[in-house]
This record gives C-alpha cells, sequence and structure tokens, in this order.
C-alpha cells in the first residue's frame, strides 16, 4: 500500500524561524608598537587566506581640486616598488596563488587579497612591499590617468551618474564627500610626487588595521612574521579628517536637462545618520520596507502595481561622518509627474502609520539574515571586521548587529521614518528631457533648471 504525502497548505507562507544569535569566531586583536591594529581569525575550512590591509585614506582626504588623488594611489600600489615593476609584481602573486589589489572608498583606502596558506608568508611581505614602498612609475601614471578619463567620460554619459553625482553635491555641499569621484581636470593635475606625498602623510600604521582571516598558522607565529614584515615601519603624525558639517536637509527640486532621453533618472534623498547613531538600525528597517528589494514597497507599487519603472528602490548608505537615504528609479518621460507623485506618496505613508507586524517581521528576518550570509566566507569576514574597525566601531558591533535589528520596534520605524523619510526636508534630482519634463515638475514646486555635461 503506497503512504500518501501529507498535504501542503499552499494557501499561507511558511514560517521562518528566528534566526540564531550570531557570535563571532575567535578574534585575537592586538597592536604593534607602531600603532599598526592586527585582527587575526582562524578558519581552515579551506587552504587560504585573506588579507585586508586598511587606512584611513579615503576620498574624503582628497585635496581640494585634486579629487580622485586617493583613488589613483590606490590603484597604482601594486603596479611598481623599489622592487619589482608592475609585471613582477603581478608575476610575483601569481607564483603564490594570489590576488592583491587596492581600492579607495570615501573614508578608507583598503589594500585587500588571499592567497594559499602554504605561500602566506611571502604574500604578507608583498603586501607590506605594496602599501610601503610603491614607487608610482611615471609611465604607470600616464596610462592611468588616460584610462581613467576615458572610463569617466563614459560614466559621465549616464544619466544614472550624473544624478549620483548631483545628488551627492545637494546633500554633502562642501563636504569632501560630495566629490567621491574625480574630474577630468583634478586628473590632469595629479602627478607622480602628489601620489607619493598622499601615501607617505596617509598611508602610516598608526591608524592602520590589518585583518587576516583563514588557515592561519598558530598566532605567535603568525604574529611574529605580521611584525618582520610590518613593526619598523615607522608611523608619522596622522592628519585630521575635514570637519562634519553639512547642509541643513531643505526640500529642493533640481532638473538636469539631457535633450533626447526617453526616460528620467530620479533621485530623491536627504542626509541621513551613521552606524553610531539611536536611529541608525530603526532607520536601516524602515529603509528595508520602502525600497530594499522586491518584496519592498517601492518595488511593489511603482513597477508591479502601476508600471512606471523596472526598478524602484531606496538605499541607506553611511559612511563614518555622515550617511545619505535616497530613492531611486528610472521613469518614463510621460508618466514622470504621476511616477514622482507616487514614490512621495510611498515616502509620507511610512512616516504617517506604523508598520504590519507582518511586514516587520519579513524585513527584520532578511536584513539578518543578508547579514548573516555576509559573513559566511572568509573574505565576507575579513571585509566587515575592516569596516568595522576602520569606522571605529567596536567587533562586538557585528554580533550585536541582528539582536539591534531585531530590536527596532513599530513606533521606532515610524519615528525614524518621519524624521528621515519627510518628502519636504528631501533634494529631488532629475536627469532627463527639459522639454518633456519641465511641466509636470514645475506642478511640485520650483524647478531649478541645469545643463547636463
Amino acid at each position: 500500500m503506497t503512504t500518501q504525502p501529507p498535504l501542503i497548505d499552499r494557501s499561507r507562507p511558511p514560517e521562518t524561524p528566528d534566526l540564531p544569535v550570531f557570535k563571532l569566531p575567535p578574534v585575537i586583536q592586538t597592536r604593534l608598537a607602531n600603532g599598526l591594529e592586527a585582527v587575526l581569525v582562524e578558519d581552515d575550512r579551506l587552504p587560504l587566506i585573506h588579507l585586508r590591509l586598511g587606512f584611513p585614506a579615503g576620498s574624503k582626504y582628497d585635496p581640494a581640486g585634486l579629487w580622485g588623488l586617493s583613488e589613483t594611489t590606490a590603484a597604482l600600489l601594486t603596479q611598481g616598488t623599489t622592487e619589482r615593476d608592475a609585471r613582477q609584481m603581478a608575476e610575483r602573486v601569481a607564483e603564490l596563488g594570489g590576488s592583491l589589489r587596492a581600492w579607495s572608498g570615501p573614508d578608507a583606502l583598503v589594500l585587500e587579497g588571499s592567497v594559499l596558506a602554504e605561500n602566506f608568508e611571502a604574500f604578507l611581505e608583498l603586501a607590506a612591499e605594496a602599501a610601503r614602498r610603491a614607487t608610482f612609475p611615471d609611465q604607470e601614471v600616464a596610462l592611468r590617468k588616460q584610462n581613467r578619463k576615458q572610463e569617466l567620460l563614459a560614466q559621465r554619459a549616464l544619466a544614472d551618474y550624473l544624478a549620483e553625482e548631483k545628488l551627492a553635491a545637494v546633500v554633502f555641499g562642501a563636504h569632501p564627500y560630495a566629490h567621491q569621484e574625480p574630474t577630468p581636470e583634478s586628473i590632469d593635475r595629479l602627478d607622480r610626487s602628489a601620489l607619493l606625498a598622499f601615501r607617505d602623510r596617509h598611508l602610516s600604521p598608526a591608524r592602520a588595521v590589518l585583518v587576516l582571516v583563514g588557515a592561519l598558522p598558530a598566532p605567535e607565529r603568525t604574529l611574529r612574521m605580521v611584525e618582520a614584515s610590518l613593526a619598523d615601519w615607522a608611523a608619522g603624525p596622522a592628519p585630521d579628517p575635514p570637519a562634519a558639517h553639512f547642509p541643513e536637509p531643505r526640500r529642493t527640486l533640481t532638473l538636469m536637462d539631457r535633450p533626447g532621453s526617453v526616460q528620467a533618472d530620479l533621485r530623491i534623498g536627504r542626509l541621513a545618520v551613521t552606524r553610531e547613531h539611536p536611529d541608525y538600525f530603526p532607520l536601516l528597517v524602515a529603509n528595508t520596507v520602502l525600497g530594499g528589494g522586491a518584496s519592498s514597497r517601492l518595488f511593489s507599487e511603482i513597477r508591479e502595481k502601476r508600471g512606471y519603472a523596472y526598478d524602484a528602490h531606496s538605499a541607506l548608505n553611511a559612511m563614518k561622518d555622515g550617511a545619505v537615504l535616497q530613492v531611486v528609479t528610472q521613469i518614463r518621460n510621460e508618466v514622470a509627474g504621476e511616477a514622482l507623485q507616487a514614490v512621495l506618496e510611498q515616502m509620507r505613508r511610512i512616516a504617517a502609520e506604523p508598520v504590519s507586524p507582518e511586514e516587520l517581521d519579513a524585513t527584520r528576518n532578511y536584513l539578518s539574515g543578508v547579514f548573516v550570509i555576509r559573513l559566511e566566507t572568509q573574505q565576507g569576514l575579513a571585509g566587515q571586521l575592516a569596516v568595522t574597525r576602520l569606522l571605529d566601531l567596536p567587533l562586538e558591533y557585528l554580533e550585536q548587529y541582528t539582536l539591534r535589528v531585531r530590536a527596532a520596534e513599530p513606533e521606532q520605524v515610524q519615528a525614524a521614518a518621519a524624521r528621515y523619510l519627510d518628502p519636504e526636508q528631501a533634494a529631488i534630482v532629475v536627469v532627463g528631457d527639459a522639454a518633456r519634463l519641465h511641466g509636470p515638475l514645475k506642478k511640485l514646486g520650483e524647478v531649478r533648471l541645469e545643463k547636463a555635461p
């Protein structure tokens, strides 16, 4: 006799059990005499080691008129040292079975890579060589400048790039966060002497963080290797970051004219709070309910229900000294006015009424699950550890993350939304054909018209 499988009630979604509290694996933290902080985590699931060497040397430290200095320094760290040229450096990395690159963000410059565990000591020495003794050869600088100007030309041909750039300028004002990308003129001004000066001033062990995750040797041996490569690195005085002064949020509407565009790129954003602020986690939950994925209100309303756009989402981008919360979508010209009104309605709604228990539970589960998944790999864990320390947050922040997400109650989420998602305090940027958009947008208030590059 055949046993029938139990019937499944497909009218109800399956229940998702609460995730267990996240606990970091054992972490060893120490500090060398020159100030370098080392964070070690053993993970022998794979015979690999991931390295991140981070410095508070991001784009906010670029001198005025030299936007792009930090990112160019990062791009050229592995393109020639006192011991090797760019080709020899690449060949040595490949011999070790590794990868090595550097990048720069708003707050930090990071040298990162991974290598076979058996070659870790040689790889650590190579990473130290790149960070300490990069030479920025003239021919590599010239090639980088040429390529970056071509990349920038392609970027500035895109409406979404122009909208992002303009919103940053409105939200952050005179602060360097408004200049996270270079300009053609600033690229032209970069030279080898500027790169060397930036490296010597900002790539110092005094505020650097070295994160090592993987199949490490015994802790005592690993620390001896770190000291052999980095302990004699003299620490210079740490430069002060720029003052965190930003314009007060206010309602503005900017239309950047891009004749012939068949759709409009829309950004609505304002200054928000950093990870240390009590409002951060309630606001993170509110942002996710509003536009954090295919189940969000914006996606459901703007795309699924009304068909105004292929995508509509919101994002909370928190940096060390400031943050921006923004709504992003691309809409057809003929429905631009209606679509913008619909987005503003959703922003008002989340501030006016509590999130339902079902929506809140789903959002908290989603945020907690995604966060824990990010920490499953060596690279993901190393990245989160490095970011946490470069933002001067304690490592316990990572263990508290899911707890603080789950602690966000409906009234806290609504209050945070009322404070930071009020359309009357948001900057609106639209990039598109002014001949078709100016009329509909005028119904929302005064429009500042600018010509797109």
